[in-house]
């Protein structure tokens, strides 16, 4: 008798659970868009503080930038007079060219068996635009170039960008990795010891690449390539300097003497094009960063108004209509 009464209170009770569940899933559906709405609106309003965040960090870094381009563009129209002439009289200058230009260019890249080392010039921090990615970019295609004609290259690479890149890249052809050397500004003992490493390497051509300032907005990334007057034989004139008179005459010393100080001087000047570079691509950097910071703000606040607007009117039906079923 008692597991049948006990039977019929639990058909009851299940028959009353059936009969309820449509009108308990019309209360939960809104309760739980509720609590959708809620964590969007949340999560909006966190990343459009997070945004804001990163548009003031943004902000500031372009103005310490702005601040350091003026004693960098100084520094370098200083250096310029002594730098730029210095490069002209003992080196040849060529601009790196884009992948497409290198295919229609007929000039040839790279002699069998020729000794080469490349001196290459990177930045330590990034966030400087495309400053080191073109850089790094130009002298793998480069490299690469230089070893299919034959050539025997052996890398110098100074700056943590170029380390983490061509190092790693070209591991076994690098003999020197330097980080830090834009910690402080250049000086000339930074490029006295890098020139003094490299020229004490045995090479046919010294190829020294790095970027060259232009303007504010712009810059090349150029490569000069320095010919070897050690062990010419006596008498002989390098062409680069035919027109030039050397006295005492046949001083093969003063040769070598003038070449490995002006690859110091050339070295320190282009550590002043590259810092130029990066601070100035950095300001344009960290403008444009702020700026689409700003229009996702912008962005952000108009879907969080929206979607706050529609939860108001949400609320609002529910309201309305839960007071029209109550007065039916």
């Amino acid at each position: 008798l008692v597991m049948a009464v006990a039977a019929r209170s639990l058909a009851r009770h299940a028959g009353l659970a059936r009969a309820m569940a449509p009108a308990v899933q019309a209360v939960a559906a809104p309760v739980a868009d509720q609590r959708r709405h809620a964590e969007s609106l949340s999560a909006l309003k966190n990343r459009i503080k997070a945004t804001a965040n990163v548009a003031k960090l943004t902000g500031v870094m372009k103005l310490v930038a702005s601040a350091k381009l003026k004693a960098a563009e100084d520094k370098l129209s200083a250096a310029k007079p002594f730098g730029a002439s210095l490069l002209q009289a003992v080196a040849t200058r060529e601009v790196f060219l884009s992948e497409e230009e290198t295919a229609k260019s007929s000039t040839k890249v790279g002699t069998k068996d020729h000794k080469r080392l490349l001196v290459v010039l990177t930045t330590d921090r990034g966030l400087c635009g495309p400053v080191n990615s073109s850089m790094t970019r130009n002298c793998v295609r480069y490299i690469d170039e230089l070893k299919k004609a034959g050539e025997e290259v052996t890398l110098m690479v100074c700056g943590e960008k170029g380390r983490l890149s061509l190092a790693r890249e070209f591991h076994e052809d690098t003999v020197l990795a330097l980080d830090g050397i834009f910690d402080k500004d250049p000086i000339f003992e930074t490029a006295s010891a890098i020139a003094e490493r490299a020229v004490s390497r045995e090479f046919d051509t010294l190829t020294l690449a790095f970027n060259q300032f232009v303007n504010a907005a712009k810059f090349d990334s150029v490569r000069y390539h320095f010919p070897q007057i050690a062990g010419l034989p006596v008498g002989v004139m390098p062409a680069r300097f035919e027109g030039y008179d050397v006295e005492p005459e046949n001083n093969e010393e003063a040769l070598v003497n003038l070449m490995e100080y002006a690859i110091g001087g050339s070295v320190f000047y282009a550590l002043l094009e590259s810092q130029a570079c990066e601070i100035s691509q950095r300001v344009t950097a960290m403008d444009n960063a702020s700026t689409n910071a700003g229009d996702m703000v912008d962005r952000f606040t108009l879907i969080y108004n929206r979607a706050r607007q529609a939860k108001i009117t949400t609320e609002l039906t529910e309201i309305i209509s839960g007071a029209e079923s109550l007065e039916g």
